[in-house]
């Protein structure tokens, strides 16, 4: 049986880099295939002899691939499956304040053509299954989910490597100036704790300017980067005392399992769907109200005294987001559903 796995594999965006953990958890399984086309023309070639030449087809990114590759797959009577990373039409409507109610209706449109025409949607996260059969009743029944799997042992080898360095007043957040992770929010609770405590707090953030770098930077403890290679990432995590991840909606968010394996302590919104994994968190450890200063500070103080790493790491479900363990779980439901 050949299964044939279609998405983004070449950028360092967060749904690329858990495809390709899928990948390189599934390394060595010869009944599998990836899509590894560079334009347009070969990847639309390379999709119709793959899944001609598969038995199943599973779409891991919300793009114009994956509906010219469904209605292949439709051609062909294959079986769809869809790697579901995110969800466009509510993204969208944070992200974008100009975005009108007819381009929202639109990219819906789209998320819907692929919801119908699949026969099985998996979630990178419990939680985002559970909010996207509230959001799509209409095709409940077809939700799953699977959590993204992560490369814990190369966190682990880099953690060994930087964090003698760890730095107690250094603060990390990534997701950049996108308005989604309300980076800006913790910009500001930094600041209360630095001018009313005198804590002298530095926060580092990573990742692309949006909307709201600008006001991020206008803060002169901040220390942004617009993008850096993996490596050069996980060193910062591993020299940073404190991640926080303040996201309104996070589906995964795998920079949160990086951080806490790089032996972070953790600050997160109760939106995120990582959280799922970590059995041992307590409301101590989560952010409630994303743009409320005075909760975000005084979380932010509290952890930065008492630490709360070794306890949410004796949590962590490693089973279900390793590597390997993750990558053949999903492929396995796949494979159950086909038979």
């Amino acid at each position: 049986m050949k299964f044939f796995f279609v998405g983004d594999l070449k950028n360092n965006t967060g749904p690329a880099m858990a495809n390709k953990a899928i990948r390189k958890g599934l390394l060595g399984n010869k009944s599998v295939v990836f899509s590894d086309a560079n334009n347009k023309l070969t990847r639309a070639l390379e999709i119709v002899v793959k899944i001609l030449f598969s038995d199943g087809v599973c779409f891991c990114s919300f793009s114009k691939a994956t509906i010219f590759g469904i209605r292949i797959a439709k051609l062909f009577n294959k079986k769809t499956f869809y790697l579901m990373h995110g969800y466009s039409t509510l993204e969208n409507r944070i992200n974008n304040e100009n975005i009108t109610e007819k381009q929202l209706m639109k990219i819906n449109k789209c998320e819907k053509y692929i919801f119908r025409n699949v026969d099985h949607i998996f979630c990178v996260s419990e939680a985002f299954m559970n909010y996207m059969k509230d959001a799509e009743p209409t095709f409940k029944e077809k939700f799953d989910y699977n959590y993204n799997g992560l490369d814990l042992n190369k966190i682990k080898n880099s953690t060994v490597k930087y964090s003698a360095n760890k730095k107690q007043g250094q603060i990390v957040s990534i997701g950049g100036g996108m308005k989604q992770k309300n980076n800006l929010a913790v910009c500001a609770a930094i600041d209360k704790l630095n001018k009313e405590k005198n804590m002298g707090l530095k926060y580092i953030v990573i990742g692309l300017p949006y909307t709201d770098k600008e006001k991020i930077c206008s803060y002169d403890f901040v220390t942004y980067y617009d993008e850096l290679p993996h490596e050069k990432v996980l060193e910062i995590l591993a020299e940073s005392y404190l991640y926080v991840q303040n996201s309104s909606f996070e589906t995964f968010g795998l920079a949160l399992i990086e951080a806490l394996f790089s032996n972070c302590n953790l600050l997160v919104s109760r939106r995120v769907g990582a959280i799922g994994v970590i059995k041992t968190i307590t409301d101590t450890d989560l952010i409630f109200n994303q743009d409320n200063i005075e909760e975000i500070s005084s979380k932010i103080e509290k952890i930065i005294n008492i630490g709360n790493a070794r306890r949410l790491m004796r949590g962590v479900l490693e089973d279900e987001i390793g590597l390997e363990r993750a990558s053949e779980s999903l492929l396995n439901k796949i494979l159950k559903t086909i038979r």
